[in-house]
């Protein structure tokens, strides 16, 4: 007979409140979106505070077709003339796809990091790449 142990030998759950990272960088953008998050209803904010406690393991990189594809989706019913291109925002690196022949005109990126290949394509073809600290003056909400 075995002694059953109850809740002992459990693993418990971790969840982050800061980030381990030594950037400062990325130290200021939690403290900046985790005040958002408190100070706004926006679930937005919250999403983002907790994707910015992620590790590197768990934040992966997302290629710039991907994003393209994505944006393509959301934007087919919308009036270009009447409304500005909605900004794709991705807690995590910006990477180039060689795969794709051009990029999409007038495409808003905010991302953690991009790669020197693909903020030249985006750029290049008239879209924007901000920052998260942008992206808070811009809308933050």
């Amino acid at each position: 007979m075995g002694v059953d142990l109850t809740g002992v030998s459990k693993k418990k759950r971790c969840v982050r409140h800061h980030t381990l990272s030594s950037n400062p960088y990325r130290k200021l953008l939690v403290k900046l979106y985790k005040f958002l998050a408190q100070r706004t209803k926006s679930k937005f904010n919250k999403t983002v505070a907790a994707r910015l406690l992620k590790s590197r393991e768990n934040r992966a990189p997302i290629s710039l077709s991907r994003i393209a594809t994505v944006m393509r989706r959301k934007t087919v019913w919308m009036d270009p003339a009447k409304t500005k291109a909605p900004i794709a925002v991705v807690v995590a690196d910006v990477l180039d796809d060689i795969r794709m022949a051009k990029v999409p005109k007038g495409l808003r990126v905010c991302a953690l990091r991009f790669s020197r290949s693909a903020r030249q394509r985006i750029e290049g073809a008239g879209g924007e790449c901000l920052t998260f600290d942008q992206l808070a003056m811009i809308a933050p909400t």
